[in-house]
C-alpha cells in the first residue's frame, strides 16, 4: 500500500511540473461525449460482457446501421489487451463507421478506458507543433487523479485498475513529456524548426501528422487509426511501423497497405457479410489461414451435399416400397432432419472482385516528356530552388516510382510534368499528341457531390450518348448497381476515388501520373489497380507510400532529394531496408 499512497501524495506535485503544456485532450474524445445529432444517421448497439476491471473489451450482439442500411449485424466485438488488430474488408463494408462508433462510445465502453480515434487533423492555431502534441497534459493528469481518487474510494487500494491508472500517470511525467513529443514529431518528419512552427502555418496533411503524433504521445488504452499512413512519406511510414509494432495496449488499425499491416499487427479482423471474423497473426497469416479454412469448408460442403443428395434419392425411391425399405427411408429422413436442424455447412461465397482497365492508348515516338536543365522554385529565387538543373526523359515504356522525404518535391515534379507548374529555368517538353492522366490526392475535392457517378461521367463526356457504355466503364471500377446512381456525397472515400480513376481511364491517356492513388482504397482494389497498370500499354510515373504497390508495378526507383532526381540502384525492397537502417541508427 505504501507505493500507492506515495504516488497519490505526489500527484499534485506532478501536476505543478507540467505548466508549460496546455489545452485540447477534451476535443480528442477522452470524456466519451457522443454527438447525438449523428446517431439518427448512424446507430450502434451491443452489450458489454467483460468484467469492469478487465482491460479486454468484449461486446456481444454488436450491430451498426448507417442511413438505415445495416453494416454490422448481431456479431461479437472482442478486443484484447496487448493486441494490435488489422481491420480489413472491402470499400463500403463499414470499417471506418465501426471505428467512429467506438471512438464516440456509441457502444458500452467503461468510462475509465480512454480512447483516441485519429479522425481529424490538428486545428490551425497559434500553438507550435510541439505545443499541440503536449497540449493540455495538465487537464489529463487531473482526469487520471480524479479517477484514482474515485477508485480508491470505491474499490480500495488493491485494484488492477488502480495499478494501471498509476502507469498512465507515470507516462505524463513532466521531465520527459517534451522530449518524448519531440522524438515522435521527428519520426514523423518534423525537424526542429518545423516543431516550433505554428500549426496554422501547416497544410492539412501536416496537421494530420500532428494529430497522429498526439495520439502516439498520449498512448491511450484504445487507439483507433484509420489509414494513418495516408499523409506520410515512405520514411515516416517505416518509422511508424517500427513504433506501432511495440504498442502494448489495444490498437485497431485500418490500412490499405499489406506491407504495413504485416509489420504492425498481431491479429486480423475481417468485416464481411455484416460479420466480424477473427484471425490470429498478421495479414499474410490471415490470407493463408482463410484459404485453408475455405478449402476445408468447401470440401465439407461438397461431402454434405453429396450425402444429402443420396439420402433424398433413396427416400424418393424407396419411401413407399417394402416395409423394410420404407423404414430405412424413414430413418434417412430423420437423419436428414437432424443434419438440417444442427446446421449445414454453407457454401463458400467469394467476395466480389473486379478488374480495372486502361484503354489501349497507342504509341508515340520516345521520349514523350523531357526535362532539359530544369530548375524550379515557388518564389523564383535561385536560393530557394526545390530542383536545380535536372535532366531526364520519359517514354511510354516507363514504369517509374518517385520516392524521397516529404518536402523534397515529388508532387512538385509531377506538377511540372503535367504543366500545372512552369519551370523557373530550363524547358519541359511534351509531345504535342501526349495525353496525360493525372491522379492526385485532392482530385475528389473537385467532384460535384450532388451528382451520381453516372451523372458526373455523362456531364464530363457529353459526346457519349449511350449511358450503358458509361455504366460499363464505371462498372469496371467497382461501381455497380445503386452505387452508380446515388449521390456521391453519401459514397465512401474509396468509392469516390474509384470514380476519379474511371474518369481518368475514360480520357484514354498515354501517360499515367499517379500521386498517392491508394489513399482510401482497399487492398483488393489496389491489387486490381496494379493489374490494370501492368496491362497498360502506356507509361507510368507513380508517387506512393505503399511499398507493395511500388514493388508490383515499378521498374525504376527515382529518389527526389537535395534538389536532384537520381536513380536508385536497386528495388523498393532494398530502399526500405536502407530507410530502416537510418531510423534504427538514430
Amino acid at each position: 500500500m505504501g507505493r500507492k499512497d506515495n504516488k497519490k501524495k505526489n500527484t499534485s506535485s506532478t501536476t505543478a511540473k507540467v505548466e508549460e503544456a496546455s489545452s485540447a485532450l477534451k476535443s480528442l474524445g477522452f470524456e466519451g461525449e457522443v454527438d447525438r445529432a449523428k446517431i439518427s444517421v448512424r446507430t450502434a448497439t451491443g452489450q458489454l460482457t467483460s468484467q469492469y476491471l478487465s482491460r479486454d473489451l468484449k461486446i456481444e450482439s454488436f450491430s451498426i446501421s448507417l442511413h438505415g442500411h445495416e453494416l454490422v449485424a448481431d456479431t461479437k466485438l472482442e478486443l484484447n489487451w496487448g493486441r494490435r488488430y488489422g481491420l480489413i474488408g472491402l470499400n463500403g463494408s463499414g470499417k471506418s463507421t465501426l471505428l467512429k462508433c467506438l471512438g464516440e462510445r456509441e457502444v458500452p465502453i467503461p468510462k475509465w478506458m480512454n480512447i483516441f480515434h485519429l479522425e481529424h487533423e490538428a486545428k490551425p492555431t497559434e500553438h507550435t507543433a510541439l505545443e499541440a502534441v503536449v497540449h493540455d497534459i495538465e487537464q489529463e493528469i487531473k482526469r487520471i487523479e480524479a479517477e484514482i481518487d474515485e477508485t480508491i474510494a470505491t474499490e480500495g487500494t488493491d485494484s488492477e485498475k488502480l495499478n494501471f491508472l498509476y502507469e498512465c500517470l507515470d507516462l505524463l511525467d513532466s521531465e520527459t513529456v517534451v522530449k518524448r513529443a519531440a522524438e515522435i514529431l521527428h519520426g514523423l518528419g518534423f525537424n526542429k524548426a518545423m516543431q516550433q512552427k505554428k500549426t496554422k502555418d501547416f497544410s492539412g496533411g501536416w496537421r494530420m501528422r500532428i494529430s497522429l503524433a498526439r495520439a502516439l504521445f498520449i498512448r491511450p488504452m484504445i487507439l483507433l487509426l484509420d489509414e494513418p499512413t495516408n499523409h506520410l512519406d515512405l520514411e515516416a511510414c517505416v518509422w511508424l511501423e517500427e513504433h506501432l509494432k511495440k504498442y502494448d495496449r489495444i490498437l485497431v488499425l485500418i490500412s490499405h497497405s499489406q506491407d504495413f499491416l504485416n509489420g504492425v499487427t498481431t491479429n486480423t479482423i475481417h468485416l464481411h457479410n455484416k460479420k466480424l471474423t477473427y484471425y490470429g497473426g498478421n495479414y499474410d497469416t490471415y490470407i493463408q489461414t482463410r484459404f485453408e479454412q475455405e478449402e476445408n469448408q468447401m470440401k465439407q460442403y461438397v461431402r454434405e451435399q453429396d450425402e444429402i443428395r443420396h439420402m433424398k434419392e433413396y427416400i424418393a425411391r424407396f419411401g413407399h416400397g417394402s416395409a423394410k425399405l420404407a423404414r430405412q427411408a424413414q430413418s434417412k429422413e430423420k437423419t436428414l432432419a437432424r443434419m438440417q436442424e444442427k446446421g449445414l455447412t454453407e457454401e463458400v461465397v467469394k467476395e466480389k472482385y473486379f478488374a480495372f482497365e486502361f484503354i489501349p492508348c497507342g504509341k508515340l515516338p520516345p521520349p514523350v516528356l523531357t526535362f532539359n536543365h530544369v530548375s524550379f522554385s515557388y518564389s523564383g529565387n535561385d536560393k530557394e530552388d526545390i530542383y536545380r538543373d535536372i535532366d531526364f526523359g520519359i517514354d511510354l515504356d516507363a514504369r517509374v516510382a518517385l520516392v524521397g522525404p516529404n518536402g523534397a518535391g515529388k508532387s512538385t515534379l509531377v506538377k511540372l510534368m503535367v504543366g500545372d507548374l512552369l519551370s523557373t529555368k530550363g524547358m519541359v517538353r511534351r509531345h504535342h499528341k501526349l495525353r496525360i492522366g493525372w491522379y492526385h490526392q485532392h482530385l475528389t475535392e473537385h467532384l460535384d457531390l450532388k451528382l451520381s457517378p453516372l451523372e458526373f461521367m455523362m456531364k464530363e463526356f457529353p459526346d457519349e450518348k449511350e449511358p450503358e457504355q458509361v455504366r460499363r466503364m464505371i462498372g469496371r471500377y467497382g461501381l455497380t448497381g445503386k452505387a452508380q446512381t446515388m449521390p456521391m456525397e453519401i459514397l465512401s472515400d474509396g468509392l469516390k476515388s474509384r470514380v476519379m480513376l474511371a474518369w481518368i481511364a475514360y480520357q484514354n491517356p498515354h501517360l499515367l501520373l499517379l500521386d498517392e492513388p491508394t489513399n482510401h482504397l482497399d487492398i483488393e482494389t489496389i491489387d486490381a489497380l496494379a493489374d490494370a497498370i501492368n496491362a497498360f500499354d502506356g507509361g507510368l510515373v507513380l508517387v506512393s507510400h505503399d511499398f507493395r504497390l511500388i514493388n508490383q508495378v515499378a521498374k525504376e526507383i527515382w529518389v527526389c532529394e537535395h534538389k536532384k532526381v537520381q536513380k536508385w540502384d536497386g528495388d523498393i525492397v532494398s530502399y526500405k531496408t536502407e530507410l530502416r537502417k537510418r531510423i534504427n541508427a538514430e
